[in-house]
Order: structure tokens, then sequence, then C-alpha cells
């Protein structure tokens, strides 16, 4: 990949350094908005029940789960405010001291979640971050034996964009463009982000970084420069969901292109996100019916993304938390691995010495009904020009109405899973991670999922021959597949051979894992880490390949005869 000349040059005109000039008022504005909203659309009895769960699950957070960005005071304000709240009910003026006690918590969420953006800060960014991405991406010396870390090519060389990216720069100046997603890795954000700004050519966008990111002083120095704003999932009181949409829509309707993730978290089992969170989505709605009630003929550009990895940094603890929590009593968890110098020299050792690459596969640009867009921003609907803006009517003349508009965001959640589906990019580590996984559980079939993965290692061990034919069957129903426009394979399956594309899967899956999730020894497929593997072979669920994979009998494939103890 090359660098791409960006579509505005001056970093000072970009949408994201004109939306944050100044800050102060942006502040205000999702304050008193978020006010205004709470206040008018409920009644006292409303807001005071709303007030009283807000404390009470605040002083729950910050006793069982703080942070150190926290601020200091934070267990003081809310048992002040709780004490004023059971002192001015037996006032004479009980409405406002209630609508004072909404404005209060409404500001102190607005200071949080409002971030900043530095033109100065980003440009060194920018070059810090093409620093790591080469550590974490790159062969040590593998393009240029005088540096390092590598420099932009070889780090570019590892990104993989697919999608229509004119389509998509043509788009920017007809509306707010929105980047939605798939969410693997806590590096998601800031890898999309690089990737957007220096592949694509479109100015950097805004997204949501998770408050518990700002616990590291360094991060937080630059990640409130960045244009992020935070996002405290801690945080489940229902005026902070609130604040947290209504800046959602505030940014929206002033041109602030956002990147924000509809799964909501990260995909603890390894899967692509089959549903989606209604609630952030809903303020796309929400900003397009406001555009046209406010006769602005702009539109709601949304651009589906998957993200595709070899390797997730955080598989092991995502695949742990996603077990505990579906398996509850049925599932016994595994102690923590201890940290050792050895071990993180040698992850460091791997780190710098492996290849592998990151796909970013972008979708057709939708609205916000899911049509898809023409070059000129026009929805098409079987191929016609449609005016969306009759979906907003009522009688004839564009009406808020929230009922109407929470189907229309379903729809929309449904179009975007449908979306991943067909634009993810199966990569080599995908597809034997998918069969051997499933032939171990076609292997132990009458065991559950939970002690399947607690098993003895010594279980796991498939004979190679048997699975090149299971992955030759699932690799010829993927390609009909992808005839058919349901998915997308990575290169590597047309220019390599079965032994090819294995060896290729092996090498990128077990870049980071210091217990090999699968290997290969002595023509026997092994495994060093069950559940990590579990997690790598749920990429591929949803796609109804099971069926593709014949079960063999012991005798004739998997020639593994252990006792359970």
């Amino acid at each position: 990949m090359k660098e791409c000349e960006h579509i505005i040059s001056d970093i000072k005109k970009w949408p994201i350094a004109q939306f944050y000039q100044n800050r102060s008022p942006k502040v205000e504005q999702l304050s008193s908005g978020l006010t205004d909203y709470l206040i008018n659309d409920h009644s006292e009895a409303q807001l005071l029940e709303m007030i009283n769960q807000t404390v009470y699950l605040e002083k729950l957070r910050v006793r069982s789960n703080a942070l150190k960005v926290d601020p200091p005071n934070e267990i003081s304000y809310w048992k002040k405010l709780e004490s004023e709240l059971s002192k001015d009910q037996l006032s004479d003026d009980q409405s406002a001291i209630i609508k004072d006690k909404i404005r209060r918590i409404s500001n102190r969420y607005a200071e949080e979640i409002v971030g900043d953006f530095r033109p100065k800060t980003f440009a060194f960014a920018r070059k810090a971050l093409t620093r790591l991405f080469g550590a974490i991406y790159n062969p040590f010396f593998a393009h240029d034996k005088r540096a390092f870390w590598g420099g932009i090519e070889a780090v570019l060389d590892k990104f993989r964009i697919i999608g229509p990216l004119d389509h998509i720069r043509e788009l920017f100046n007809k509306g707010s463009v929105l980047i939605l997603p798939t969410h693997s890795s806590n590096l998601d954000s800031i890898l999309v982000g690089y990737g957007i700004e220096t592949l694509t050519g479109l100015p950097a966008f805004s997204y949501g970084a998770g408050l518990n990111l700002y616990d590291y002083e360094l991060m937080a120095y630059y990640m409130s420069r960045l244009g992020a704003y935070k996002v405290d999932r801690r945080k489940k009181n229902s005026i902070y969901a609130q604040a947290i949409r209504q800046f959602s829509t505030l940014s929206i309707q002033q041109n602030l292109n956002s990147i924000f993730f509809p799964g909501g978290t990260r995909s603890r089992n390894g899967e692509i996100e089959t549903k989606v969170k209604l609630g952030l989505l809903s303020t796309l709605l929400e900003a397009q019916n406001e555009f046209y009630l406010r006769s602005y003929n702009k539109k709601i550009i949304i651009v589906p993304l998957v993200i595709s990895y070899h390797f997730v940094l955080e598989a092991s603890s995502l695949i742990e938390q996603h077990l505990k929590k579906t398996g509850k009593q049925n599932y016994l968890s595994t102690k923590k691995e201890s940290k050792t110098s050895f071990k993180a020299f040698r992850f460091i050792n791997r780190l710098l010495k492996k290849e592998s690459n990151v796909t970013l596969s972008f979708g057709a640009p939708i609205d916000v009904f899911g049509h898809q867009l023409d070059r000129n921003g026009q929805s098409l609907k079987d191929d016609r020009i449609i005016d969306i803006k009759e979906y907003f009517q009522n009688n004839g003349t564009v009406s808020i109405d929230k009922q109407r508009n929470h189907v229309y965001t379903r729809n929309l959640g449904n179009e975007l899973v449908k979306s991943y589906y067909r634009e993810n990019v199966v990569l080599t580590s995908q597809l034997i991670t998918f069969v051997t996984f499933r032939l171990f559980c076609k292997r132990y079939i009458d065991i559950d999922m939970f002690n399947l993965v607690n098993l003895p290692l010594d279980f796991f061990e498939l004979d190679k021959s048997a699975v090149i034919r299971q992955i030759e069957n699932v690799l010829n129903r993927l390609k009909e597949m992808e005839l058919l426009g349901k998915v997308k394979l990575s290169p590597e399956f047309r220019d390599m051979s079965t032994e090819e594309m294995i060896n290729d899967g092996l090498k990128n899956l077990n870049v980071f894992h210091f217990k090999k999730p699968l290997y290969l020894k002595d023509n026997k497929f092994k495994s060093q880490n069950i559940k990590v593997l579990y997690f790598y072979a749920n990429r591929l669920s949803g796609y109804q390949l099971d069926s593709y994979i014949i079960n063999y009998t012991k005798a004739q494939s998997l020639k593994m005869e252990p006792a359970i103890a």
C-alpha cells in the first residue's frame, strides 16, 4: 500500500479540527442539550428516580471499580449530591432543586466526554504510531536494514485495504461520514484511525475511547488531544447513556466524522458481530431526521468496516471472559499465567522477528436505511433513486416519531450485520483454526464446550492428511460463497497451495502467543491452548460451514485413543 494524498491538505481545515477549534462551547452544548432533553421528556418523578439511580450506581462504581483517571473528589461529589437531595426533598421548591441536580450531573458528564484535537499533537502522534505499528507488524530489519523499526512504507505494506475507497472519498463532502467497524481489540480505534487517515486520504475521524485507557498518563495525554471522546463503560445509569447518545447526535449534526463500534464492545468469543447496540445506532436516525426537520439536504453516510487480524492481542483474556459469562457454574476457569522477565523477552523477540498484517475491508456506503448510495450521495433502491426524506414524513410533513425511528434503527442494525458477513475477508489462519477446532468438537460430540476447552492437551491431536481434506472441502464452499458475494477470501487462497496456505496460517497465528493455539508436529495438528484456538475458530461461525466437515471415525481420521483419567 502507498500513502494516499489527503482530500483536504490543511489539517486546520479538517472537520475534526473545525469542530474542536474551541472546546468549551461543545461542552456547554452537550450539557445544555442533555439537560433540556431530560427535563422536557420526563416527569419530576421520573427525574428524581433517575437521579437516585445515578447516585447509587456511581457510588457503587467508585467503591468497586475505581480508576486513577477518576476525579479525586468522585466519591465525595456523589455523597454530597445524595445528602443535598435528601434534605432538599423537604423543600417547597422541589421542582427547581431536581432540575438543578440534573444540570449539575449533565455538566459533569459533558466535561468528561467531550474530547479535543490539536493539529501539532496529531502530526507528532502520527510519527509515533508509525513506529508502534512498525514494531507490531514488521519483521526485524525486513525492509530497511538501517532502520530498527522500519519506515512508513514498511508499515503500510502490512495494511490491506479493500473496498470502494474512491467512492467513499467522493462522498466525503456530501454529508457526515460515519465508519462503523467490527470490534476485536483495544488496538482497533487507533489502528483504524491511522489506516484511514494514512491510506484513504480522508481527514482524521473522531472515535470513542474507553476511559480505562486514560489511566496511563502518556496515553491520556495524546488521546485527549487527538479528537477521541471518552466512553466510561463502568457507568450504567440512564443519564450517562443518554449523554453519550446526545454527544453522538451533536457531533453528527455538526459534521464531525466519527468512528464508532455498533457492537458496543470487543467480541469476547471471536465471532463477527451478530447483534449491534441500538442506542448509539439510533443517533444516526435521529440526526438524519433532524436534518430534514431543519430543511438541511444532508446525508448521514454510513460505511461498514470489517477488521481482520491473524492474531488478537487480548484473545486469551477475551475468551476467558466469554466462557465465564456463558458457562457460569458449568465452566471451570483457569489461573492467570504468571508474568516473568523471560516471557516478556520472548514476547518482544517474536514481536520483532515475525511478519503479519491487518485487513480493513470497507463496505459500500449506505444511508440510514441500508440503501446503497451512488457517487452523488443519492439513495438507491432496486437501482432507482429514492428520496429517503419520505420515510420521516407523516401526511407529507417531516416529523419526529420515536417508535417509527426505533423500527428503522433495528432494520439498520440487521443490514449492518449482513454487511459485516459479506465484507469479511477470510484469512488463512481463520480457516485452519475453524476446521481443526470443529473436527475436535465432532470427535468429542458428547462433551459440552465448557468441559471440551479444559480437556488435557494430549486429547487434541488431529491427523494432518485428514485435516487437509476437510480444509479443502470448506475452502471450496467458501469460494462458491465468494462468487455469490457472501464473503471475501484473502489473496493467499488463490496464490498458495493447501500446504503453503496451512504454513502461512500457522506462522501468522502464532506470532504473539506464548502457548501456540495450533501447530504441526510429526504430521499431527496439536494445540498448547485450546481456549484460544476456540476463539479464533469462531471467526467463521455464522456461515453454516459445519456440514462441509465430515465427521470421520476414530480409526479413519483422528487415530487417537487418549483415556480420561
